[in-house]
């Protein structure tokens, strides 16, 4: 269960840089067939990768996340020949302890239901996971200081969401009703849900906040990027927004952005066929006018390399 985690360690030394990227990959099957994970670090300011084994049992279709000085791989699926879709969803929970490489992966407490690709944020020393791909329970939450799991409480409706974001300044979780395009927000200190606008069109699979502002991509019919969307969460108004300085390439459908503070963001994506992480980075701020006003530092994608055997590369 412990892993290989000493091609990294020297290089983390107990801490981590202040511009990194993290992502779960997939290295193309082995002898045996199987695809082989891997956690991925993306360290911006020399622009290298740096690598940690996950544990040899880590299940396909989970979802990783940084909490403190953890990380955990949470959920996935098992192959389930008697099952007629081939898998089951499972519960699994691993921890990485980035201050104590040595003790490597180890498992910790279950979820209370099984499920894949769950949406997953941390906040003050706790989980949050969210439904998807048909699980049983809307939501649950791991204390982990408790090392416990408990359900999460739903909304008041029936809500198919997108990716949910940390407004920790609120201490809440907004998510996007996709049917709907409601916009609801978790207070995670009271446990209860709030509905902030009734029709919120934009929102794409990633989002992030910033001095009050919540940023999310906007994309044509064709799936080609054209903007951000702008809203302020203070007097829930959307914000126009104005670039003084385009660049070249075209982010693709299904980019992500980072938010690196002091005002700056980085909009990333993988390039699956050249097997590389390429990113832009850009400042934002409240122009005089009300609107926001953004600036990109360079005109093309940044490039990251990755090794050739990885097949494929998840976000988190």
């Amino acid at each position: 269960m412990s892993g290989d985690t000493s091609d990294s360690s020297s290089y983390f030394d107990g801490r981590e840089p202040n511009e990194l990227i993290r992502a779960v990959v997939g290295k193309r099957p082995g002898t045996d067939g199987k695809i082989v994970h891997g956690l991925h670090f993306l360290d911006l300011e020399s622009n290298k990768v740096f690598i940690k084994a996950m544990p040899p049992d880590a299940p396909s279709c989970s979802t990783a996340v940084a909490c403190g000085n953890h990380v955990y791989v949470i959920g996935g699926i098992r192959e389930n020949d008697a099952n007629f879709r081939g898998y089951d969803a499972v519960n699994d929970v691993l921890q990485l302890d980035l201050k104590d490489l040595e003790h490597g992966w180890r498992k910790t407490t279950s979820m209370l239901f099984p499920r894949a690709f769950p949406l997953v944020l941390a906040a003050e020393g706790k989980i949050y996971v969210f439904e998807h791909w048909g699980s049983e329970s809307f939501g649950e939450v791991y204390d982990i200081s408790g090392d416990i799991w408990e359900p999460l409480s739903p909304p008041p409706e029936d809500i198919d969401l997108s990716v949910p974001v940390l407004d920790s300044s609120r201490s809440r979780i907004l998510v996007h009703c996709d049917a709907s395009d409601t916009l609801y927000a978790y207070y995670y200190d009271r446990k209860s849900w709030v509905c902030l606008e009734q029709k919120f069109f934009y929102w794409s699979d990633s989002a992030t906040i910033v001095d009050d502002v919540l940023y999310t991509l906007i994309y044509n019919y064709s799936c080609k990027f054209r903007s951000l969307e702008a809203y302020n969460l203070l007097n829930k108004k959307h914000l126009p927004v104005k670039w003084s300085s385009e660049f070249s390439v075209a982010p693709p459908l299904g980019s992500t952005l980072y938010r690196l503070g002091n005002g700056k963001l980085i909009l990333g994506w993988v390039n699956q066929f050249r097997k590389r992480f390429e990113y832009i980075r850009f400042n934002i701020w409240c122009n005089e006018q009300g609107g926001i006003h953004a600036a990109a530092e360079h005109k093309s994608a940044i490039s990251v390399p990755y090794p050739k055997d990885i097949s494929n590369i998840w976000l988190f």
